[in-house]
């Protein structure tokens, strides 16, 4: 069988390797003819059997996937989950509900999805106009919201709000502005904001059938900006009373967004009325590095998402025991306090000293501009750390007073 992948960005450039191990080729489809600059960095379409590119008729590429022996479209970024999704209803292969795909990637219509299935999710409305907004947040008694893009990731141009006037302004300063992925935010989404312990949760689906790869603590803090960037997250035991009850309602959100087959990434709050959706994407988990997650548990949601694709029985073993790690691993995102031309010199070397040190992932380029850290596009990467709790805490700190001091820039 051949394998499609929409989008081959980011973590899916691992996914057409893991599946080459297994026999099995893959074909790449673009959801747009001018992805991010950031996603085209890391592209290499010479992995791939065919590079199809962009095509707007989607009977065109379903034909060519056709005479390819395409056997399943995967979505391997954010932004090719709704033509993944198309291309399997129109191939009549395995793929998710078609009904709900607007629901998988517009945050709105996620929530009422969710909460129409009798399923916890935050107060949610839509904004076209930052009046309508502040009169939501005033009504609601002026409690904190966050502010977002329908249909971003990765943080951008979120904002957590505590006034009317914040409101207000961060949804001025929305509206009409270019996301991500080169969309026009035709209006605002504002969310009650939830107040807990954070996780994401990783899953794979066959048929219907969910397994639960691995549950990440997230940990953010705020930015200069007032949105919340990414500190660090770490793999918990399955076995934690916490993350069971996460992991099952992250379970009953996937069947609720009707993602049956292929990857699943949910971000939950764990509040003190229990579980809560922030947001589900039918993709791969981002920013990690999955042989990382092999060396120290022996598995990944990539590996797990290969043996989905070609070896039913093999999934259907599975079970929550496979992914035990035998030691603390903790992916730090990079912080970086202000902008300046990336360094020349062994600023690498300094991290990669550290005595937990497993990996390190940057965008940072010599010379030439390190933007402000304000959401996770404009973190200059992370650095994967592993060994005993206290040990990899303590590297933490000392990665974060590198940084006070400029450690990325000239």
């Amino acid at each position: 069988m051949t394998v499609a992948i929409v989008d081959g960005y980011a973590t899916a450039r691992f996914l057409v390797a893991a599946l080459a191990e297994r026999g099995t080729q893959c074909v790449h489809v673009a959801s747009d003819p001018h992805p991010p600059a950031a996603y085209q960095r890391v592209f290499n379409p010479a992995v791939y059997l065919h590079d199809l590119g962009h095509h707007e008729d989607i009977e065109v590429i379903a034909t060519r996937l056709r005479e390819l022996g395409v056997g399943q479209v995967i979505a391997g970024a954010e932004s090719g989950v709704q033509l993944a999704d198309a291309l399997n209803h129109e191939l009549g292969t395995p793929g998710n509900d078609i009904t709900r795909v607007a629901a998988r990637r517009d945050k709105f219509a996620m929530a009422e999805q969710v909460r129409a299935s009798g399923l916890a999710a935050p107060a949610t409305v839509i904004a076209g106009e930052p009046d309508q907004a502040v009169d939501w947040f005033t009504a609601r008694g002026g409690r904190p919201v966050v502010v977002k893009p329908p249909a971003s990731a990765g943080t951008n141009d979120v904002s957590v709000c505590r006034t009317a006037e914040e409101v207000a302004s961060r949804c001025a300063a929305l509206i009409g502005t270019v996301d991500f992925f080169g969309a026009t935010n035709e209006h605002a989404v504002v969310q009650e904001f939830l107040d807990g312990e954070e996780f994401m949760v990783n899953t794979v689906s066959v048929d219907g059938v969910h397994k639960v790869v691995d549950v990440w603590r997230s940990v953010r803090t705020a930015g200069p900006h007032g949105a919340p960037i990414c500190d660090f997250q770490e793999p918990l035991p399955l076995t934690d009373g916490d993350v069971r009850q996460v992991a099952a309602y992250t379970l009953d959100v996937v069947t609720a967004l009707g993602i049956a087959n292929g990857a699943g990434h949910t971000e939950v709050m764990l509040t003190a009325d229990g579980p809560v959706l922030i947001e589900s994407a039918a993709r791969l988990m981002g920013g990690f590095l999955p042989w990382v997650s092999e060396k120290f548990s022996g598995t990944s949601q990539i590996q797990l998402l290969a043996v989905a694709l070609t070896n039913c029985e093999e999934f259907q073993r599975f079970s929550e025991a496979d992914a035990a790690y035998s030691q603390h691993v903790r992916n730090v995102w990079l912080i970086n306090r202000r902008p300046g031309p990336g360094r020349e010199d062994g600023w690498q070397q300094r991290i990669e000293s550290l005595p937990t040190f497993v990996a390190l992932t940057t965008k940072v380029v010599p010379g030439q501009t390190v933007p402000l850290t304000v959401d996770l596009p404009s973190a200059p990467g992370f650095v994967s750390l592993a060994g005993g709790l206290a040990e990899v805490e303590r590297d933490h700190r000392l990665l974060r007073e590198m940084e006070g001091g400029g450690l990325y820039v000239g």
